[in-house]
């Protein structure tokens, strides 16, 4: 009987553990932080939610599929996902509230820098599919140069955050009234949810019925006009929608940030396990339906709409437990280091830039391809990992570099 030693895995969750108690900001006994949701504590929130994206992309390649390493991340992207979100729409409110004239100039303050880190960002990947010699039909390359498709198909967030605050803006703008104002932004999310509810993951309704299906298994994509294609387009592949619910959540307790408190250091520890079992069967549920249900049932003849609105909901409820289990175990501990912080700093450069690495990186260290020994193997996907998450962050650093050189030409520009 063989034993593998599951050497990246070991390496990979220590990294994380030290990346999270490493200075970590803990409350005395009987007592909880106070800053708990303060920007500090957020912005690390921020940076453990990019290594948790980079973690979970990582695990999904084959490289380390084959080797069954740090599978624990293969399903749980949009959960760190749900972070960003949260965040964002947490700073907004608490930003209107706390500062006089905050939507005065907002899209240029808040919106120009992540649109011009965007095509920044895509400006990188139209070089990197040069050098590659990647086949697309002209229509295809101006779309992708545009943002109308995805050139990087990670770069999903920046649309559907702008989306949301452009929302926020011209509806805190015209609205005073908060629960309407509420309201509006997740008929906004609704709306997201329902388009992708509608198109799947592809334009099925462009042809003849079940077109893209046969017996023998769904038709191959590649011969098909690119905008026919799998997640070709906005809003095709439920990554656009399953944690983008955590932008209103993040509003809500914000605009309740006292009674969110209050709530819970009230018999917290009661309150704190009881959490942690509804995220334990939410996960167990969760985990189910994704390989039970299933979103890509279409490829299986079937393109009915109701069960992919039970995994929206399923996932929907699976996230917001989550947060609020991480929110609420905050007000006793957070990590709170250097590393954290500049993670946070950089996350939505990190996160646009780790497809590079990640893919180009999995050709080049393919451990399959190549006869090495079980240990070198193991040495190899090791290597593979930690040169994804350091050329990630060079390329992050790059990249940000750059958008913040534009974004201040366009602001002497308008002065």
């Amino acid at each position: 009987m063989s034993f593998s030693f599951p050497l990246v895995s070991v390496c990979f969750y220590a990294l994380w553990i030290f990346v999270i108690f490493l200075g970590g900001s803990g409350a005395k006994e009987n007592s909880f932080n106070s800053d708990f949701l303060s920007i500090r504590a957020t912005k690390s929130l921020q940076g453990l939610a990019a290594l948790g994206v980079i973690s979970h992309h990582i695990s999904q390649m084959q490289i380390l599929t084959k080797a069954n390493e740090i599978q624990i991340f293969h399903d749980t992207g949009f959960l760190f996902v749900g972070f960003f979100f949260f965040v964002s729409g947490f700073g907004l409110i608490k930003s209107l509230d706390t500062k006089p004239g905050y939507l005065n100039g907002f899209l240029k303050r808040r919106a120009l820098p992540i649109l011009v880190t965007y095509y920044v960002m895509n400006a990188f990947y139209i070089i990197w599919h040069l050098i590659l010699k990647t086949k697309f039909s002209a229509s295809e390359w101006i779309c992708k140069i545009l943002g109308i498709s995805l050139l990087n198909d990670n770069a999903w967030f920046v649309p559907v955050i702008l989306i949301l605050y452009f929302a926020f803006y011209f509806i805190f703008k015209k609205i005073k009234n908060r629960k309407i104002c509420f309201a509006l932004i997740f008929i906004v999310i609704a709306m997201q949810v329902g388009w992708f509810l509608f198109n799947k993951h592809f334009v099925w309704w462009i042809g003849p019925k079940n077109w893209w299906w046969n017996a023998q298994g769904y038709t191959d994509f590649s011969s098909a006009p690119w905008w026919q294609q799998i997640g070709a387009l906005w809003f095709e592949g439920e990554w656009w929608v399953n944690s983008s619910i955590c932008f209103l959540l993040g509003m809500l307790v914000a605009q309740n940030e006292k009674k969110f408190f209050d709530f819970f250091a009230k018999n917290y520890w009661v309150k704190f396990f009881t959490l942690f079992v509804l995220v334990v069967i939410s996960m167990w549920i969760g985990l189910w339906s994704l390989y039970g249900i299933s979103y890509w049932r279409e490829f299986g003849g079937d393109n009915s709409t109701w069960p992919r609105t039970q995994m929206i909901l399923i996932q929907s409820a699976q996230i917001i437990l989550f947060v609020i289990f991480i929110i609420v175990f905050m007000m006793k501990f957070f990590a709170d280091n250097k590393a954290t912080r500049f993670l946070g700093k950089h996350s939505l450069e990190i996160y646009l830039m780790q497809a590079l690495p990640l893919r180009q990186g999995a050709n080049f260290f393919d451990a399959a391809k190549m006869n090495y020994s079980l240990v070198s193997t193991k040495l190899l996907v090791l290597l593979y990992v930690a040169s994804v998450i350091a050329i990630s962050i060079l390329f992050a650093l790059v990249l940000k570099f750059c958008s913040a050189r534009i974004v201040k030409f366009f602001g002497k520009k308008n002065v």
